[in-house]
C-alpha cells in the first residue's frame, strides 16, 4: 500500500483486455458492495475505473485503484470464503477474471501469475507491520 492507503497501480488495463481476451465487465455503484466478507468466491476482480475499498466490519485495508485487483485470495486458495468486504467508494467498472481463464493466462503468461503474487505478498507485509506487537523500551 501507498502512503494514504491506496495500492500501486498493478496491471495496465489495455495489455490485460489483450492477454485475457473476452471478460466480462462488471459494473458497480458507489455504496454497493461488490462481494462481502464470507461469501463464495469463484472470480477475482480487475478494476478498469475507480476507487475500491476493502474491508472489514468499519476496518478498512485499502483503497484500490484502476489496474488494481481484488478477489485473488478466492482463486489461489480453492474453496475458501473470501476474506473482506469490497465497496465501491465511486462508479467503479471492472473485469471478472474467473477460475478458469485464470489458471489459462498463468499457464500462458507466467509474469501474471508473479504480478499477482506481489500483490499478495505486499498486502500480506501490510498485515505483519499494521499488527506485529509493539514492545515496551522498559524490558
Amino acid at each position: 500500500m501507498l502512503p494514504g492507503g491506496a495500492m500501486e497501480n498493478c496491471f495496465n488495463p489495455s495489455e490485460l483486455v489483450a492477454m485475457c481476451g473476452p471478460t466480462e465487465l462488471i459494473a458497480v455503484r458507489p455504496g454497493e458492495f461488490l462481494f462481502r466478507e464470507g461469501d463464495e468466491g469463484a472470480a477475482l476482480f480487475i478494476v478498469k475505473k475507480g476507487n475500491l475499498r476493502i474491508m472489514s466490519g468499519s476496518v478498512v485495508y485499502e483503497t484500490v485503484t484502476t489496474g488494481g485487483i481484488v478477489g485473488e485470495m478466492a482463486l489461489i486458495d480453492d474453496g475458501a470464503a473470501r476474506s473482506a468486504s469490497v465497496l465501491a467508494v465511486t462508479h467503479t467498472e471492472l473485469w471478472e477474471i474467473d477460475t478458469d481463464t485464470f489458471r489459462s493466462i498463468v499457464a500462458t503468461d507466467p509474469d501474471f501469475a508473479l504480478m499477482i503474487m506481489r500483490v499478495m505478498a505486499r498486502r500480506l507485509r501490510i498485515m505483519n507491520q499494521r499488527y506485529r506487537p509493539t514492545y515496551s523500551s522498559n524490558r
